[in-house]
Order: structure tokens, then C-alpha cells, then sequence
């Protein structure tokens, strides 16, 4: 019985001998393995020394070179002064003086020729004389008056005036020849009652009972007080 439990123990016997055989190489190993000691790198510094020159060795000066004579110079031209040119001097022109304010003009209305009234009263004595010779019982009168624009160019400078026409009337109602028999001073004004007796419609004269042409003495006032 003890022989058959010496067998059965000898796999454990052998592991341990194999495990003290391991452990005892392992730490002979240790003792003989060394580790390597690490060595420290010396750092070098490289320092450059310049040294300067000495005084002595410093390079001596150089010797000046010797001056040149100097060259003749020629002699420069004498430029002769220019003539002095005379600066006109500007003439400074007047001012002129602040003119004077000037006064109001007042409005002149130019006094109207006068008609003279025996001048009128001949022409109209005779024509009438010329027609109670030829038989005329009625005179040639305006159908409605002979209407006269006023210039406007008159009424702004004040011209007023009478102008006394001499009026042809035709037997068919209108106006023959014109003709300024008394002047009112102003062109303007006989000019515009030439051109309204022109345009006006009359009732002729008759003589016998028959229209007959006729002349008529017509007098057209501009009075800007009227208007």
C-alpha cells in the first residue's frame, strides 16, 4: 500500500523538483547579469574668440599725394548789362461815382389838340350847301354809331385827342373813301377811327326817295376819363 501512494505522488514530486530547479537557475541568473551602467555625454562648447589689432599693427595712414598746380583759368567774357526794359505802370481806371437815384417820373397827359370849331362848322355848312343844290332831304347817319377801340399803347402813355372824319356813305350802307378832315395829335388815335368808320354800317341819304351816296362829318372823341 505505501509503494502504490509513492507512485501515485511522483508527478508532484517531479513538478516540484522541476519548479525549485527553475526558481534556483533564475536567480543565478541574476546574480552573473549586470545591467549596463549609463554613461553620461560631456557637452562641449565652442567659443570663437576675435581678437582685435593691436595699435602697432594697425595700418599706417597713406602719405598725402603731392597738390597739383592749378590750371590757368580763362579769363570770363564781361557780359555787358542789359538795358533796362520801362515796367509799364497800370493806369488805375477811375471808379465810377454811385449814380444818383433817380426821381420818379410823373405821368405827363399830353394835352389833346383842340378842334377848331370854325374849321368844322365851314366844312359841315358846306357840304350841306352842296347837298340842298342837289335836292337831298335826309343826311347819311351811323345805324348804330361808330364804336373806336382804344389803343392800348395810347391809354398806357396817356394820348387822348378828337379826330373829325369826313366819311364817304355809299348808297348800299357802307363806307367809302375815309379821310381825316381834323387830327387828334396822335397817329395811333386817327389810324383806330379810320378803321372803326370804315367797319360801321350807315343809313344812306336819300334825295327823291332814292338812296343816293353821300359824304358825312363825323367827330370820334378818345377821352381816357370816358373809357
Amino acid at each position: 500500500m505505501q509503494t502504490g501512494k509513492t507512485i501515485a505522488n511522483l508527478p508532484l514530486l517531479i513538478g516540484g523538483i522541476l519548479s525549485v530547479a527553475i526558481h534556483g537557475l533564475a536567480l543565478y541568473s541574476n546574480g552573473l547579469y549586470t545591467p549596463p551602467v549609463p554613461q553620461m555625454e560631456t557637452g562641449r562648447t565652442v567659443v570663437h574668440l576675435t581678437l582685435a589689432p593691436s595699435v602697432a599693427t594697425q595700418a599706417a595712414p597713406p602719405e598725402p599725394e603731392p597738390e597739383k598746380p592749378p590750371e590757368p583759368k580763362e579769363p570770363e567774357p564781361v557780359i555787358p548789362d542789359p538795358t533796362p526794359v520801362p515796367v509799364p505802370v497800370p493806369v488805375s481806371e477811375p471808379i465810377p461815382e454811385p449814380a444818383a437815384p433817380l426821381e420818379p417820373v410823373e405821368k405827363t397827359i399830353p394835352e389833346p389838340v383842340p378842334v377848331e370849331e370854325p374849321a368844322l362848322q365851314e366844312s359841315v355848312e358846306q357840304i350841306a350847301s352842296m347837298q340842298e343844290d342837289k335836292g337831298v332831304i335826309t343826311q347819311a347817319q351811323p345805324m348804330s354809331g361808330i364804336s373806336a377801340t382804344y389803343p392800348r399803347t395810347s391809354q398806357r402813355r396817356g394820348e387822348e385827342g378828337t379826330v373829325v372824319l369826313s366819311i364817304e356813305v355809299l348808297s348800299t350802307g357802307k363806307a367809302g373813301k375815309v379821310e381825316v378832315v381834323e387830327s387828334s395829335g396822335f397817329r395811333r388815335l386817327d389810324d383806330a377811327a379810320v378803321h372803326a368808320a370804315k367797319k360801321a354800317t350807315y343809313a344812306p341819304a336819300k334825295q327823291f326817295g332814292r338812296h343816293i351816296d353821300s359824304k358825312l362829318i363825323q367827330p370820334l372823341i378818345f377821352d381816357l376819363t370816358e373809357k
